[in-house]
């Protein structure tokens, strides 16, 4: 996926369950927990093309890719590849 900002965290902090607003803001994706919520609340963020709209979701591994991947999408058009490592 070129052009596409890569993101990468470690598989035991995913494994483990990560909060998804407190991991959108640590991420860089959102600058801060407040527009991560909004932005959720509105329904503006896809996980692997499924829309979230529940603050209290966990990731977790089993919702990774190829057991590697997730991909993130803001809005309409910005994308993010999460890589766990």
């Amino acid at each position: 996926m070129e052009g596409v900002p890569t993101i990468k965290v470690s598989k035991e902090k995913i494994a483990e369950g990560t909060d998804i607003i407190t991991f959108l803001s640590e991420s860089g994706i959102f600058p801060s927990k407040g527009e991560a919520r909004k932005m959720l609340q509105g329904g503006g963020i896809s996980i692997n093309k499924n829309k979230i709209d529940a603050t209290e979701l966990l990731l977790k591994d089993i919702e990774l890719l190829n057991d590697k991947y997730f991909l993130i999408q803001k809005g309409k058009r910005n994308y993010y590849l999460v890589i766990a490592d």
